[in-house]
C-alpha cells in the first residue's frame, strides 16, 4: 500500500507539465489589443434654460496593438452608463456617422446607337455593243447619351444610441479607409443630473471583436481579441471635495489592483500545485484574481457580505476593505448627511 506522501508526490509530479501546458495556453490566448481609461474625470455644467441640470463627461480611451502580427480589428463596442438612479442621457457623441469608399458621385453614360443602311446595283449588257452600271446607297445614323450622377453607397463608420431605457449609450465604431482603431477616441455624454448632483460612477465597458469566415465562407464567427471594465469617477467641476474623493477613490482602486496582481504573480508553482491538490480534498474552487476585481468593481461588492471575497487573504482583504469605504465616501457626497451609510 503506497503512503499518502508518495501519492501526493506522484501528484504533484504529473501535475507540473499540464500546469506548464496551461501556462503556454493561456500565452497563446492573450489579448491583442489593450485598453486604458481614466480614473477620473471632472463634468462640466451646461448652460440650459430649462430646470434640468446637464453635466458634460468626456471619456478618452486609449487602445494600443500589442500583437507583432494581428488580427483585423472590424469594430469596437463600447457601452457606458452611469450607476447611480435617476440619471438620464441627454446627448453623446460622437453621433452615427456614415462613409463611403468611393469619394464623389459615380457618373452613369449611357449611349444608344441605331443605323439604317439600303443599297442598290444593277449591271446589264446589250449583246457586244454596250454595258451598262446602276447603282444606289443610302444610310442614316442616329445616337443617343445619356449620363448622370449616382450617390455613392455608403455604410456606418460609427453607430450610436442610448441603452436600457435611456440610462445608457452605445458606439459601435468600425475599422475603415477613414477611421483607424488605435490610439485615443474621445466621446462624449451628456448626463441629466439632479441640481444637487456633485458625483457618481460610470461603468465603462469595451470590446474589440473581428469578423471570421469559417466553412468555405458560408458561416462567420465573432471573435472577441480584447476586452476591458472600467469604473470613473466623475465629479463636479469646481467642487474641492469631490474632487480629493475622486483622487482618493483612484488611488484605492489602483493599490487594489497592484495587490491582487502582486498576490498572483508571488504564488510558487509547488505552493500552487499544492494548493489546487488540497482544493481538490476540500472541494473549494481557487480565487480567481480577475473575478475578484470583477466583483469588487464592476458588481460593487462588498468584502463583509460576499463569501468568497471573505476567503481572500488578509492584507488583500484590509486593501479591498480601504477601496470599498473610498468608493463609498465618493458616492455619499449626494446624500444628507443623516443618512450616511458606511460600508462597514
Amino acid at each position: 500500500m503506497r503512503s499518502p506522501i508518495l501519492f501526493t508526490v506522484l501528484t504533484l509530479a504529473c501535475s507540473a507539465p499540464f500546469s506548464m501546458s496551461a501556462r503556454a495556453a493561456n500565452q497563446d490566448n492573450a489579448p491583442e489589443i489593450f485598453f486604458d481609461l481614466p480614473l477620473v474625470t471632472a463634468g462640466s455644467a451646461l448652460d440650459t434654460s430649462t430646470c434640468d441640470q446637464l453635466i458634460d463627461v468626456e471619456l478618452r480611451l486609449s487602445s494600443m496593438i500589442v500583437a507583432p502580427k494581428p488580427q483585423r480589428i472590424d469594430q469596437w463596442i463600447v457601452r457606458c452608463q452611469p450607476r447611480q438612479d435617476g440619471i438620464q442621457i441627454a446627448d453623446y457623441s460622437p453621433r452615427t456617422e456614415v462613409a463611403s469608399r468611393i469619394q464623389g458621385p459615380i457618373q452613369v453614360k449611357t449611349t444608344d446607337e441605331k443605323t439604317e443602311s439600303f443599297g442598290l446595283s444593277i449591271n446589264g449588257t446589250y449583246g457586244d455593243l454596250a454595258k451598262g452600271n446602276a447603282g444606289t446607297d443610302r444610310g442614316s445614323k442616329q445616337a443617343e447619351c445619356l449620363q448622370y450622377d449616382r450617390i455613392a453607397p455608403v455604410h456606418a463608420v460609427t453607430a450610436s444610441g442610448t441603452i436600457n431605457r435611456g440610462r445608457g449609450v452605445y458606439f459601435k465604431l468600425k475599422w475603415t479607409e477613414q477611421q483607424v482603431l488605435e490610439g485615443e477616441k474621445v466621446f462624449h455624454l451628456t448626463l441629466n443630473v439632479p441640481a444637487t448632483w456633485r458625483s457618481g460612477l460610470v461603468d465603462v465597458s469595451v470590446i474589440a471583436q473581428s469578423e471570421k469566415k469559417s466553412f468555405g465562407g458560408w458561416d462567420r464567427d465573432v471573435v472577441t481579441l480584447g476586452r476591458a471594465n472600467f469604473v470613473v469617477a466623475v465629479y463636479r467641476a469646481g467642487d474641492s471635495e469631490a474632487m480629493a474623493a475622486a483622487k482618493n477613490l483612484a488611488d484605492a482602486e489602483d493599490t487594489l489592483r497592484r495587490t491582487v496582481a502582486a498576490h498572483r504573480h508571488s504564488q510558487n508553482p509547488i505552493t500552487g500545485l499544492v494548493r489546487n491538490v488540497t482544493e481538490l480534498f476540500e472541494s473549494k474552487r481557487p480565487i480567481d484574481s480577475q473575478q475578484i476585481l470583477e466583483q469588487l468593481l464592476v458588481e460593487g461588492a462588498s468584502p463583509h457580505v460576499d463569501k468568497q471575497l471573505l476567503e481572500l487573504p488578509v492584507q488583500t482583504r484590509v486593501v479591498a476593505l480601504d477601496y470599498c469605504d473610498a468608493r463609498e465616501a465618493f458616492v455619499r457626497l449626494n446624500q444628507p448627511e443623516e443618512s450616511l451609510v458606511v460600508c462597514h
